[in-house]
């Protein structure tokens, strides 16, 4: 198997992400990153007139900054020079989502689950049905990966695509680009990924090493291009462990998962379906690398092979097609949380978090920190006070079509 590697352009110095199978572009260019930069225009007079009207270029997040001239409101209203502030208010979307969906198709996915009588030691010797009238684990997965995408598309600012590994040419190939592409999930892209899910027939080894670097490679060239921007996240689906480049595992874990998630802000959920129980150690750093783990204080060394409890672990489940569509709701509702970015202030100026207000379709939301935002009620700021993220029915009300969400700055200070 041929092994290169990726140079990551000039993002923090060439960081280099080590690819090991082909199909990888190693060109060096310009580093692109999620998010983008927010043109500013400060509308608005001291002398009255009127208040200037989101007239700021958009960034990535759809924010502009408008601001209400001399004390008036987004839509006009001037003050007096008296004034000795402008309350400055913007117009702002949530966070777009982005995520690959990176899908074990392995032979032994063809496999009848070990609740209905098949264990995964005959499995990896016989990857075929014992028993044709009980579904098979692709059979499963496939209906929950349907309903997760039906749940992603109901956002509307949620973009998603798919790869399977191995590839139908051998049973080890991996390629870099998806088999359907990223993009927005609309009615025409649920067809195209509900298509392609339908078309898939289990067969081959695990190169999952391979399959999750180039996941990454693919969503670095995206940003580079500057075809992404908001939250990056990679879905790793898989009933077994790498058996096609078990030297590629070091560098995986201690480099790739590190990198994507550290520099290109990439997310990485894992699900090990049955037939994962000798990869859960695997599995488990790869989530608690890749910024997912399901508690701060989850098991993720790399051996006993059979140990780990930081990814979605079906392998014990007793309801598994149940399970796996509980692990895909929650992934999406961690992707489709209620993010916004807090605009940075004009140069010279700095916002004082004390005075944020936040509006959704004109009604006033409340500041909720009393507890975590999955039991909220209001708004909250993320620790560096550069996200706001929306919680319970304010969230509700964001997601809902033709939502106006505001943000009030205040009294933007000088920097000193």
């Amino acid at each position: 198997m041929h092994f290169r590697s990726i140079r990551l352009g000039t993002l923090s110095a060439c960081l280099a992400l080590a690819v090991g199978y082909s199909g990888c572009s190693s060109d060096d260019g310009g580093g692109g990153q999620a998010g983008g930069g927010n043109s500013t225009s400060t509308g608005g007079s001291t002398s009255g007139g009127s208040g200037g009207s989101n007239a700021g270029g958009t960034g990535a997040g759809g924010i502009s900054f408008g601001g209400s001239g001399g004390g008036g409101n987004s839509d006009g209203g001037g003050g007096t020079s008296s004034d000795a502030c402008a309350s400055t208010v913007v117009q702002s979307d949530l966070v777009p989502a982005n995520l690959l969906f990176v899908i074990d198709r392995s032979g032994s996915m063809n496999c009848n689950l070990p609740a209905d009588g098949q264990p995964s030691s005959q499995c990896e010797n016989f990857p075929a049905p014992i028993d044709t009238n009980k579904p098979t684990k692709w059979a499963l997965t496939k209906t929950a990966l349907e309903q997760a995408i039906d749940d992603l598309a109901l956002a509307g600012n949620t973009s998603a695509g798919m790869v399977v590994f191995p590839r139908p040419s051998s049973d080890c190939n991996v390629v870099q680009t998806p088999d359907v592409s990223i993009a927005n999930l609309d009615t025409a892209q649920v067809t195209a990924l509900k298509g392609f899910l339908g078309g898939v027939a289990p067969k081959g080894k695990t190169p999952l090493a391979g399959a999750t670097i180039l996941s990454y490679a693919h969503l670095y060239e995206l940003l580079k291009a500057g075809s992404l921007t908001g939250n990056l996240f990679v879905v790793l689906l898989t009933d077994g462990f790498e058996t096609c480049a078990t030297s590629e595992l070091p560098k995986l874990i201690g480099q790739d998962v590190p990198t994507a998630y550290g520099q290109l802000k990439i997310r990485t959920f894992v699900i090990g379906v049955p037939g994962s129980e000798n990869g859960r150690a695997l599995l488990s750093q790869i989530a608690y690398a890749g910024g997912t783990p399901k508690s701060t204080t989850c098991t993720h060394n790399p051996t006993p092979n059979d140990q780990g409890d930081c990814h979605f672990d079906m392998t014990l489940s007793s309801n598994f097609s149940q399970d796996l569509k509980n692990a895909l709701a929650q992934i999406s509702g961690t992707v489709l949380s209620c993010e916004i970015d807090v605009p940075k202030a004009p140069p010279g100026k700095k916002v004082n978090p004390n005075d944020v207000k936040v509006k959704v379709s004109g009604s006033v939301v409340p500041q909720d920190s009393s507890t975590t935002c999955d039991q909220a009620n209001g708004w909250q700021f993320s620790s560096d006070k550069a996200k706001i993220f929306l919680c319970g029915t304010a969230c509700d009300d964001a997601k809902k079509p033709n939502s106006k969400i505001e943000l009030d700055l205040g009294c933007l200070q000088d920097v000193r």
